[in-house]
């Protein structure tokens, strides 16, 4: 199992070691005018879209486009829907630069995925207690966040999930992941070489990405069932989680 090396193993550490990297990255005037440019053009394209659907004059051709630009996204649900359309939007932005930065360096933006679904298999390759919490905990709060994104789960905006799952795979299939990585440390901090805490985090991807899929699945077919199977795997989530610790208190 691979992990993100640092020399301090912190969660602080890591971070300064990542944000470091970043800024030589941002360095690069290429990168950062492809980064603006998209982020301009997709938000110009998203309103655009969205103006259109408001209007009822968006045709076929352009409830397409919406929905895989998830151009909807936070116009409906209230406050809590404007929430997570903003979140969503983010969280689509930094899906759509990754995928063309990796163009623009000539690499395949995918070329992590087939490793990182290799991974999601191995999630179920429990080898305590917590690494099936940690799998229930993924499914239930990736559905959870799926419903923010989606509050009314319908299926103009049911794509973020979609691109969720893929960015969640692609992190798992990374070696230096800073999703994976930055998991690793917030719940393991110094034990980050443990091959337990390394598949505690494997499962916790796992099953988010399935989850996310799900929420995209439950949508594409009319069904908002979200918020009730995520709550509802919030129980054996945290009685295997409680259990694990009762377990490893009594074995110490």
């Amino acid at each position: 199992m691979e992990t993100v090396m640092t020399q301090d193993q912190t969660l602080g550490g890591y971070l300064r070691q990542y944000f470091g990297n970043l800024k030589q990255v941002l360095k690069n005037p290429r990168s950062v005018a492809i980064s603006v440019l998209l982020t301009i053009l997709i938000s110009e394209v998203q309103f655009v879209l969205s103006m259109m659907s408001a209007k009822g004059t968006i045709g076929e051709f352009g409830s397409i486009a919406s929905l895989l630009s998830y151009a909807n996204g936070g116009m409906y649900g209230g406050a809590f829907g404007v929430a997570g359309g903003i979140i969503g939007k983010m969280l689509l932005m930094i899906f759509l630069n990754c995928f063309v930065q990796a163009l623009d360096q000539k690499q395949n933006p995918f070329h992590s995925f087939g490793a990182g679904i290799a991974k999601s298999f191995r999630a179920f390759a429990f080898k305590r207690l917590y690494d099936p919490a940690a799998w229930l905990f993924g499914v239930s709060l990736s559905l959870l966040t799926y419903m923010l994104c989606n509050v009314t789960q319908n299926r103009m905006n049911s794509m973020i999930g979609a691109y969720l799952t893929v960015m969640v795979i692609g992190s798992l299939g990374k070696k230096d992941s800073f999703l994976y990585g930055l998991l690793l440390h917030l719940f393991f901090g110094r034990r980050t070489q443990d091959p337990y805490s390394a598949q505690t985090v494997t499962s916790l991807m796992g099953g988010s990405a399935l989850g996310y899929f799900a929420g995209t699945i439950l949508s594409l077919f009319g069904l908002q069932l979200c918020l009730q199977i995520g709550l509802i795997l919030l129980i054996p989530a945290f009685l295997l989680l409680v259990i694990g610790l009762i377990v490893s208190y009594a074995t110490a």
